[in-house]
């Protein structure tokens, strides 16, 4: 790996008190292949400004291959993690596909891959989800309240990629399966998406807008901003959902006191 020929992007998801960030490659020919594990600690209390904060790497997940598998991400995006099964799992644009990870020990635990996502019924009877709806897997986010994943695919680079909500539940056997999709306007993009607890909520952010989305109803909420937020990469809550944590694409890491969008 030539650092200086890269550049990456960190897209975080809360495990209680740690930051599990995916680095992403961009505009390189091999892939980066690492999930990078951080610990955000406070020195005294959450009220604390951003410089009262310290990082400290804890882990570094191999994506390419995982350690256990011959399998590898092409693309890392988005994630979430699952406190229920200790799992993270990892969104794959390029591959088509979303990963299962054990967060600890880095080891591939199953994969979900596009046949399941371009076979899954739109939500309340209709087509299935088809190609188009799987070529730009760009954000996820789990609702513990509901234990649900839900992964967004983004409008990119061509305009027959159709931006789509996919919504993952348990099955007999207890494990996430694709079970519904939900069609979202033609011009949308995400590049973020996380679950808020306090608020009980998906939020979804791009660029320097952030929203609600309701999958139930299929409805997006009014755009709203945070000052001097921009270039959104990633986000999640704190387990609390009293602080959103941010990547920018200018690869700086921003927090932001929920209450008052600061």
């Amino acid at each position: 790996i030539e650092p200086e020929q890269r550049r990456t992007y960190v897209r975080p998801a809360w495990v209680g008190a740690q930051l599990l960030s995916p680095r992403q490659p961009q505009k390189s020919r091999r892939p980066l292949g690492l999930v990078l594990i951080v610990v955000l600690t406070s020195l005294a209390s959450q009220d604390l400004a951003l410089s009262a904060l310290r990082l400290q790497q804890t882990r570094v997940i191999r994506t390419t291959p995982f350690v256990n598998k011959n399998v590898s991400m092409r693309d890392n995006e988005g994630s979430a993690y699952v406190p229920r099964n200790r799992s993270l799992w990892l969104a794959d644009d390029n591959g088509r596909a979303v990963y299962e990870v054990n967060h600890t020990t880095g080891a591939l635990k199953r994969v979900i891959g596009r046949t399941q996502f371009e076979a899954a019924r739109r939500a309340g009877g209709g087509p299935r989800a088809g190609v188009d709806r799987t070529r730009d897997f760009e954000s996820m986010a789990y609702d513990r309240a509901h234990d649900t994943l839900y992964v967004f695919s983004s409008n990119c680079c061509d305009p027959s990629v159709l931006p789509t909500a996919f919504r993952l539940k348990r099955n007999a056997k207890g494990v996430f399966h694709v079970a519904s999709y939900r069609r979202l306007p033609r011009t949308l993009k995400v590049a973020a998406a996380a679950w808020n607890s306090a608020k009980g909520k998906i939020f979804i952010g791009h660029g320097k807008n952030l929203r609600t989305y309701n999958y139930r109803k299929n409805k997006l909420g009014r755009i709203f901003r945070v000052p001097n937020l921009t270039d959104i990469t990633g986000m999640g809550f704190s387990p609390d959902g009293h602080f959103l944590i941010v990547t920018t694409g200018d690869e700086q890491l921003r927090r932001v006191r929920w209450a008052t969008k600061r």
